[in-house]
């Protein structure tokens, strides 16, 4: 994810399943709410979910409607997640977004906890508004992972 000179990085599986269900929250809000911009964001969530590290979400590619709703869906993305106490592969094998095995989407893990995806969601909306905490010298932060936010590289 980079927004201007700023960045972070984040676990594809974890970005993965954040992006699917925000893609979830904004298909689900009513028609009248929904904004303009929704299908083309839409869209982008379910590419950037199934390419995983492939790609940077660049948002400065973003206007000022789509990062706004991008970030207010990862968010409530992350809350629905934590609410579920996080998503199982039993749970990711029902998606009909993946083209592949809930297995291989979840690179092999059982569960994946909400603690980790609910930092992710936060990183988002700190990176956007230029709030990320500096990782230590030579480093980045790296979002997402089994143990949370770790500073990697260097």
């Amino acid at each position: 994810m980079i927004d201007g000179d700023a960045m972070l990085w984040a676990y594809d599986v974890a970005l993965g399943v954040l992006f699917i269900e925000a893609a979830r929250v904004g298909a689900e809000m009513s028609a009248e709410l929904r904004p303009s911009c929704w299908p083309e964001l839409e869209q982008d969530l379910r590419t950037h979910a199934l390419v995983g590290g492939s790609s940077a979400v660049l948002l400065d590619d973003f206007g000022v409607e789509q990062r706004q709703v991008l970030l207010s869906s990862a968010v409530e993305a992350a809350r629905r997640i934590e609410a579920r106490g996080g998503v199982s592969r039993d749970e990711v094998s029902t998606w009909p977004e993946l083209e592949e095995s809930a297995t291989s989407f979840l690179r092999g893990a059982e569960h994946i906890a909400a603690a980790p995806l609910v930092e992710l969601a936060q990183g988002l909306v700190d990176l956007a508004a230029g709030k990320l905490s500096p990782a230590p010298a030579d480093r980045f932060w790296y979002y997402g992972t089994p143990e949370g936010r770790i500073a990697q590289g260097g």
